[in-house]
């Protein structure tokens, strides 16, 4: 009585990829199903297995993918990856690199053997990004583990663990890769990754997938984004993101996920978005 197995299994369906969306569109997934193994406290792989991908924030994966489609995009960063699903699906349904960023050793370790077990392309770093290059804590959350967080206080603690840290033009000068699209969730410090990569965004200009928690981020992440003259689009039930003035967190956290572009988002967003909501 009580007992539960050390180890999730699962198999896990990807979207088909949209025909006629462009280069950087699979013509199928590849592979169709991926297959994996995590811990099985982990929260994001009970999600995963009890929902599949349609069920795990439809809204922004659709964003995230429909931002590589529309711009050919062919470098692509997950920073706050946890297991990887972003990675993952951007992996099977395009033709992008993709680089996960996650700092927990355990969640980075199930990445990087979800790679090795489906001989997946994209990259794994197990660092966090943030304003400043070194070391940092991390925080983790009693709650889940997709809540750990640089931030103190963001959930009460189990404990917590010392990580790398890199800015993220310190990250693009070293490798020589330069993201045409970003995804952050970082419970929290997502001001700080942008901090850290002003001068990648004012030079590569990448389309931002962001979560924003509701009265927690929003005017830093206007601080940062309004002289680089991004726009802000809340992802939500519509047929497609909504441009505001303003960065408003969703108070039911039903839909905390933001677009932000560097230019008015183009009319042929649209039917990129539609196309993918509907095949996740």
């Amino acid at each position: 009585v009580g007992w539960t197995p050390p180890v999730r299994r699962c198999s896990l369906a990807m979207p088909v990829p949209p025909a006629h969306l462009g280069a950087a569109v699979r013509p199928a997934a590849s592979p169709a199903r991926v297959r994996i193994e995590a811990p099985y406290r982990s929260y994001v792989p009970r999600l995963l297995e009890e929902r599949g991908v349609a069920g795990y924030e439809p809204e922004t994966m659709a964003a995230f993918l429909a931002a590589i489609s529309l711009g050919g995009a062919t470098e692509v960063f997950d920073v706050g990856a946890n297991v990887g699903v972003f990675s993952i699906v951007a992996a099977t349904t395009t033709t992008a690199r993709v680089t996960g960023f996650e700092p927990t050793p355990e969640l980075a370790a199930t990445f990087r053997a979800v790679a090795a077990t489906n001989e997946l392309s994209y990259e794994v770093e197990a660092i966090a990004l943030g304003a400043r290059t070194g070391t940092a804590t991390l925080y983790l959350s009693a709650k889940t583990d997709s809540s750990n967080s640089l931030q103190e206080g963001h959930r009460q603690a189990t404990g917590t663990v010392e990580v790398p840290i890199e800015r993220l033009d310190d990250y693009v000068a070293r490798t020589g890769r330069r993201p045409a699209v970003m995804k952050i969730d970082t419970e929290t410090t997502e001001p700080d990754v942008l901090a850290g990569g002003l001068d990648t965004l004012r030079t590569a200009r990448p389309w931002i997938v962001c979560e924003v928690l509701a009265d927690k981020t929003e005017a830093p992440l206007m601080a940062r984004l309004r002289p680089l003259g991004y726009r802000f689009h809340h992802l939500g039930d519509g047929p497609a993101p909504t441009e505001t003035g303003e960065i408003v967190g969703d108070r039911t956290y039903r839909h905390r996920d933001w677009l932000f572009t560097p230019d008015p988002l183009p009319a042929a967003f649209a039917p990129h978005y539609t196309a993918w909501l509907a095949a996740i």
